[in-house]
């Protein structure tokens, strides 16, 4: 059984594997950095500096800080709204048509699509 972490972005709903999730925050202090990559939001002071991505839509009040491919990173998210088990829930195959292909799968949780993230390819944004 998985256990993922629930998450709201751009009027969607996602989940993405607790394994990989180390914390969530609030996006307050983020800087924004001049000229920036595709997709990185901006960065949150500290030592070192979090730098914090926003692939699944614009804006966002909590930042999910995650650790994959031996990177840690924040996705910036409108709301955490709890946690899912899949033993409860069957995982379907990834939608067709992503450009990026950052959604792993789908999950029906009582009628409303779940999307997976895939934290690897989240990480390669970096």
């Amino acid at each position: 059984m998985m256990t993922m972490v629930r998450f709201r972005s751009a009027g969607a709903a996602y989940a993405i594997p607790v394994q990989v999730t180390r914390a969530v925050r609030p996006a307050d202090g983020m800087v924004a950095l001049p000229a920036p990559a595709s997709d990185v939001a901006g960065i949150i002071p500290g030592d070192p500096p979090l730098t914090v991505i926003s692939p699944l839509g614009n804006g966002g009040t909590h930042v999910l800080v995650l650790e994959a491919d031996s990177k840690t990173f924040g996705l910036l998210v409108d709301e955490v709204t709890g946690l899912i088990r899949l033993a409860d829930v069957g995982v379907c195959q990834a939608p067709r048509g992503q450009a990026r292909p950052f959604i792993s799968g789908t999950i029906d949780d009582d009628g409303q699509l779940v999307l997976i993230a895939d934290a690897q390819a989240l990480a390669g944004r970096l």
